[in-house]
């Protein structure tokens, strides 16, 4: 039999194992390295906590904590941090992804995973009677099993952020909707950068080295702004069919501190003013908290220098003047992320540079 096992710390000879009720008012998703820091070093500030204060407190039935896990990992930190901007009382929970789990499971899921253990063990005791095969509509409710699923569907999308009101109204006629969903009204965030436009230049043969060369010259604002439609073209076309709903949001799933409220991020270039801009909208559920915000920044900002944006500007554009290539990142110039508010603000001048803010 396989052993079980857990992460945990055993205290030497405990006076009393006594409780209090902890009450988890949020559940945390961090980056692997940022939990790993936390759990060796629980009195360091960090940003979820400082974005998460107001949560937590204690009154006299119980602590009011959040719940840090582990993105990659099943590992726990329960913390009340008492208004401050670190952990003033903390637990480390082993397995939490496990118990973070059940809390999402639904009471139709719990009935459904009872009725396939009563299944196994009527079958289980037929076995031994010397019965050997077995028709599954014989064993279970296939009508209850159905009815099960449907609500479970129903109460899961009712959990979702993006989701305004979801209900089973299944009246027993076959080829009729039975599950109504409404969806909350999504709003959008833009997030513009500078581009680093290059076009190819005519290869020169060089006779002394008896070799052909090739090069390319960096663009002006100007000039790069007379590209706008064939590098929107070019966008488009890159687009993936996975990417028609969700854009590049579609492979992030697993970036759990931000993705249950970013429902897409579709990235575009735009003139403004004398330029022509990058730009990621985002189609966002609710309202981001301080911590989810940044980590949305800095997801960005990883797309356009090693994600997608790495990806798109190896893809050359074919214009009448030749080649060009697109980044929407440069780790030669000054770079950042600019809110729609902020480059409005921004002075119009092609030739000031934007600051380095990230």
């Amino acid at each position: 039999m396989n052993k079980f096992y857990i992460n945990g710390k055993l205290i030497h000879k405990a006076s009393n194992h006594n409780t209090k009720r902890c009450e988890v008012e949020k559940w945390v998703f961090l980056p692997h390295s940022d939990f790993e820091r936390l759990k060796a070093n629980p009195y360091q500030e960090h940003e979820a906590i400082t974005a998460a204060r107001d949560l937590m407190y204690e009154d006299k039935n119980a602590y009011h904590c959040i719940m840090l896990l582990d993105e990659y990992g099943e590992d726990g930190l329960l913390i009340e941090a008492e208004g401050f901007d670190y952990p003033r009382l903390s637990m480390f929970v082993p397995d939490a992804k496990s118990i973070y789990e059940r809390y999402q499971t639904s009471e139709p899921e719990l009935k459904l995973h009872d009725m396939i253990k009563d299944t196994v063990e009527k079958i289980a005791e037929l076995a031994h009677k010397d019965k050997t095969d077995f028709t599954s509509a014989d064993m279970i409710d296939m009508d209850e099993v159905e009815s099960l699923i449907k609500n479970a569907i129903v109460q899961q999308l009712a959990q979702r952020y993006d989701i305004k009101m979801a209900k089973n109204t299944d009246i027993g006629v076959a080829f009729q909707p039975d599950i109504h969903v409404e969806a909350e009204k999504l709003t959008e965030l833009k997030f513009y950068c500078p581009l680093k436009v290059q076009r190819e230049i005519k290869p020169t043969f060089d006779e002394d080295e008896d070799e052909f060369f090739e090069d390319t010259e960096e663009l002006s604002d100007f000039e790069a702004l007379e590209y706008e439609s064939e590098i929107s073209d070019a966008i488009e076309a890159y687009q993936s069919d996975e990417e028609e709903n969700r854009g590049i949001m579609a492979y992030l799933g697993d970036r759990k501190r931000f993705a249950d409220k970013v429902y897409s991020i579709f990235p575009s270039v735009v003139k403004v003013g004398d330029r022509l801009m990058g730009v990621f909208t985002c189609q966002i559920c609710g309202e981001l908290d301080s911590y989810e915000y940044d980590e949305l920044l800095q997801e960005l900002r990883g797309q356009a220098s090693d994600g997608w944006g790495e990806s798109f500007e190896q893809h050359e554009i074919h214009t009448s003047e030749g080649d060009i290539y697109v980044s929407f990142y440069d780790t030669c110039g000054a770079w950042e992320l600019l809110t729609e508010e902020e480059v409005k603000a921004a002075p119009e001048s092609p030739s000031e540079d934007i600051g380095m803010r990230m």
